[in-house]
């Protein structure tokens, strides 16, 4: 057994992302990798564990509960919504995420997606496939970036991220924030600050950059004060658009289209009424998974959990539930 312990990565992890991890992490710590996704399958594997690593999966009070000798669970991204952190915190377990480190990768899908909806991507990949000469068809509906607004909900890592991208088309970048940055940040991306209506009424493009919330933040009436024929993103969570209002507003022409790599259900379901429409863009919430970053989120996972078992410092834009005074093993 390893001097420092056991580390268990809690999702089924394909090879290459194995060996990236044990790469990492193989000298100093023995891994455990989940077979399986069900609740017994992982209570199993973070048993005697004392990190727990997840990348898109739960991680519940009985997984915790499987290996009294847990000290911390390292998020491999930013999104801890499925992470019970009451439960880590009632059991002085620490919880931590990697603040930024996906916001590039996540920043080009959003941009992507803007272009592949305004654009008709999909149309036009089916047309040259099919050998159909449409570009008269397609110049009549489809829309580029230049000299557009683009509304950014979210201003943090990603949202800025995002923000250089789409001024590097020529768009105008307006956001909203509950959290403003400094003049200096605002004039280094060239955004403007707006309150949501404003910038609802103003974007041509709305891209979604906040946190999960427990109601939608694009929801009928939100929709209805778009600017008509705006694109709307979302690379955060599907929880913020009500998906029902987003598809009617479509096929009301309120809404041009979407680009969705996330929904409020994944994968999303059969009879979800996004799948009937032609200008909604859907991707399978891959807006991180790029092969280049991943060493990059586990060398930070890596530092992170070394940091609670030793008792030091953790960067604080990582702390979801902090580590019990006192710190380390």
């Amino acid at each position: 057994m390893s001097a420092r312990g056991r580390v268990a990565v809690l999702d089924v992890m394909p090879e290459a992302s194995r060996e990236v991890i044990s790469s990492i992490f193989g000298a100093d710590f023995d891994l455990a990798f989940a077979e399986g996704d069900s609740p017994e399958a992982k209570a199993e594997t973070a048993r005697g564990a004392v990190g727990l690593l997840t990348m898109w999966g739960a991680v519940t009070a009985e997984s915790m509960a499987a290996s009294a000798e847990c000290r911390v669970v390292q998020k491999l991204g930013i999104g801890t919504d499925k992470i019970d952190t009451k439960a880590a915190q009632d059991r002085g377990i620490a919880v931590l995420k990697a603040a930024g480190i996906n916001a590039e990768a996540v920043a080009e899908l959003a941009v992507l997606l803007a272009l592949s909806v305004g654009r008709n991507l999909p149309r036009a990949i089916e047309a040259a496939r099919a050998g159909e000469a449409v570009k008269e068809e397609l110049r009549a509906v489809s829309l580029g970036l230049l000299g557009r607004t683009v509304g950014l909900v979210g201003f943090g890592h990603i949202g800025r991220a995002t923000a250089a991208r789409f001024r590097a088309f020529g768009a105008e970048i307006v956001y909203y924030d509950v959290y403003r940055p400094s003049a200096e940040v605002e004039a280094e991306l060239g955004a403007r600050y707006l309150d949501l209506p404003e910038l609802l009424a103003l974007a041509d493009v709305v891209s979604l950059h906040v946190p999960a919330a427990d109601r939608p933040v694009l929801d009928k009436e939100a929709f209805a004060a778009m600017k008509p024929g705006a694109i709307v993103v979302n690379t955060a969570r599907g929880s913020l658009i009500d998906e029902e209002a987003l598809a009617e507003a479509i096929r009301g022409g309120t809404v041009f289209g979407a680009g969705l790599d996330v929904t409020a259900v994944e994968p999303l379901p059969a009879d979800s009424p996004l799948l009937g429409l032609d200008r909604v863009v859907l991707t399978p919430h891959v807006g991180g998974a790029v092969a280049n970053n991943f060493p990059r989120v586990i060398e930070r996972a890596y530092r992170n959990v070394c940091a609670v078992l030793d008792g030091t410092e953790v960067s604080p834009g990582d702390v979801v539930v902090a580590p019990p005074a006192g710190g380390g093993l």
